[in-house]
């Protein structure tokens, strides 16, 4: 069967380019609800592109109120699930390639999506696709179900829940070969801090809360031109009396932020050296500069790590100013399920020693399977089979439907040695130039067919 998918996959070349160019033209950012796109309307549109294209190719296709959609193969009872989703993060600046628009290039897929989630969802409808071509039967119907909602805190699957049993397995490809059998769990803080006064008339940072702040934009008013002294990371601009101070710092997924630089810390370093700051906003750029600039929470009290889940990690992602107030977002990827009350309570106490309030707070635990459950076996065996590699099961940091989903595992797309081709800071999910390799797109789909026909028996 291994032969006939690579071929399969690799005639089919054109047509998939094509069905992911389509899917990465549209802006999906989550966004508020417009009317019945309940996640705004460019999750909308790349959920209806989804059915258009599954039926297309002649499968039944339901839309679940445009929280998310479903494309289905067989009419059997009992289903084994494929959960992906369409949308995505901001595209964000520094692109050396446009974001929305598909760009094959050397080997590469590169766009927003590609890899985090289009790519691998196209790669999932095409192990369908095999199937249904070729004529084979299986002993459950596949149903590959995209959500809407994954990237802004997976409002999307519990809906598919009120009206759906869950398959009776499933994998997410949101992830990287082989299989995930365990995630931290994933919590989140609201920290408010001191109120802006004085020359400080704003001060932002970070785009999402899931990722290390690249970026962070101060404005500072009643200041004279060239008055701020120059500084590695920092930018200025002058106009109306006023000064826009950038900090450019490096992002990271939040389940990773080692590879980061906070903007954040930075630009509160550099204004706490060069501003004259009331001392409530003193203490709180202290605090930013202590919290959003180290990454194993030891500087809110809650540095933990287990040996299987590894340890937690801490980011200051996302710094709003909200009725006046700055406040502060900490994405926290925790190894203890049951442990958020403690985090918590550790994280509350610390702030308010610099004057934060709590004020907003949610959490998911994580989850671990089995590695020698049958079907996470079936999926290990396919993987190792394809890629020639070493293919023990691992566990992550990161976040993915199968937290939230009964009975799934993350399982790709991404393969190791694939990753990191246009160099540092580029190419990665959330990244600048995010790519999915042709190689790494074909090999999922020979990895998904045979993986699915090892479930079924067939192999």
């Amino acid at each position: 069967m291994h032969g006939k998918v690579q071929e399969y996959i690799q005639s089919k070349r054109e047509e998939y380019v094509a069905d992911l160019g389509s899917l990465i033209a549209i802006e999906s950012v989550g966004a508020d609800p417009v009317g019945k796109y309940v996640f705004g309307e460019g999750s909308a549109k790349a959920i209806d592109k989804m059915l258009e294209i599954g039926g297309g190719y002649g499968f039944a296709t339901e839309n679940h109120d445009y929280y998310c959609a479903s494309v289905v193969y067989g009419d059997k009872a009992e289903e084994l699930g494929m959960v992906a989703h369409v949308d995505v993060v901001p595209a964000g600046e520094g692109w050396s390639y446009p974001p929305y628009q598909l760009t094959v290039e050397n080997g590469l897929l590169i766009g927003r999506g590609t890899e985090d989630d289009k790519g691998p969802a196209v790669a999932a409808l095409y192990a369908m696709r095999f199937f249904k071509d070729a004529g084979i039967e299986l002993p459950f119907s596949l149903r590959l179900i995209v959500g809407g909602d994954e990237e802004r805190g997976m409002n999307d699957l519990p809906y598919f829940l009120k009206s759906h049993k869950a398959p009776f397995f499933s994998f997410t490809p949101d992830s990287e070969f082989p299989v995930c059998t365990g995630e931290k769990g994933i919590g989140k803080l609201d920290i408010r801090l001191a109120p802006l006064s004085g020359d400080l008339e704003s001060f932002t940072g970070g785009t999402v809360t899931n990722a290390v702040a690249g970026k962070a934009v101060a404005v500072i008013k009643n200041i004279a031109v060239d008055s701020l002294p120059s500084a590695e990371g920092i930018s200025i601009s002058y106009a109306d009396g006023k000064a826009t101070v950038t900090a450019t710092g490096k992002t990271a997924h939040a389940a990773m932020p080692e590879e980061g630089v906070s903007a954040i810390a930075l630009l509160a370093t550099y204004l706490l050296e060069n501003l004259s700051l009331s001392a409530e906003l003193e203490n709180s750029l202290r605090f930013m500069v202590k919290t959003c600039g180290d990454y194993l929470g030891n500087n809110l009290g809650i540095a933990d790590s287990t040996p299987l889940m590894g340890y937690l990690t801490c980011v200051g992602g996302l710094l709003k100013n909200v009725d006046g107030f700055l406040v502060q977002n900490f994405n926290i990827r925790y190894p203890r399920s049951g442990s958020w009350d403690t985090i918590r309570a550790n994280a509350e106490k610390y702030a308010a020693a610099f004057g934060g309030t709590l004020v907003k707070d949610s959490h998911s635990d994580g989850y671990c399977f089995d590695p020698d459950k049958a079907e996470i076996r079936a999926l290990t065996d396919a993987c190792a089979f394809v890629t020639g590699e070493d293919s023990k099961p691992y566990t992550m940091g990161g976040g993915t439907y199968a937290r939230s989903f009964p009975n799934t595992v993350a399982f790709g797309s991404t393969i190791a040695r694939y990753r990191g081709l246009l160099g540092e800071g580029r190419g990665k999910a959330h990244d600048r130039d995010e790519y999915l390799s042709v190689a790494e797109f074909e090999k999922s789909v020979e990895i998904f067919v045979l993986s699915i026909a090892k479930i079924a028996g067939l192999i």
